[in-house]
C-alpha cells in the first residue's frame, strides 16, 4: 500500500503556515476539515488572497490509497524524527499551485 499525502504551505499577506494533508489538494475545498488548515484560516480577513502550493509525495508501493489523518500523524512523526524522511522514503510525485480568494460569504460561514 502507498499512502499518498501532501506537505503544504499556506500564504496569506505576511503569514506563512506549513502542514501535512491526506490526498493531494486542488483547491479550497480540499482542505476544509484539515485541522491545521481551518486553524490558520481563523485569522484570515475577508478579502484575502490566500495562496496554497502543495508537494504530494508517495510513501510506500502498490496500490495507492489517501492517507487517513491517523497515517498523516504518523508520517509527521517520521518527518519530525528523520529530516530526510521525504527526500529518502518518499517519492515526490507532483506540485500543486493555486490561490483563492476568502469571499465575505466563507469568512462569515467559517466565524459561525
Amino acid at each position: 500500500m502507498a499512502l499518498l499525502f501532501s506537505a503544504v504551505t499556506v500564504t496569506a499577506g505576511n503569514e506563512e503556515f506549513e502542514f501535512t494533508v491526506g490526498g493531494i489538494p486542488r483547491e479550497y475545498d480540499d482542505l476544509i476539515g484539515w485541522t491545521a488548515f481551518d486553524d490558520f484560516m481563523e485569522n484570515v480577513d475577508a478579502e484575502t488572497e490566500v495562496s496554497v502550493h502543495a508537494e504530494a509525495y508517495l510513501y510506500g508501493g502498490e496500490e495507492t490509497v489517501t492517507a487517513t489523518p491517523e497515517e498523516v500523524a504518523y508520517l509527521m512523526m517520521r518527518m519530525e524524527r528523520d529530516e530526510n524522511f521525504l527526500s529518502g522514503h518518499c517519492d515526490n510525485i507532483e506540485d500543486v499551485d493555486f490561490s483563492f480568494l476568502l469571499s465575505p460569504e466563507k469568512y462569515y460561514e467559517m466565524k459561525l
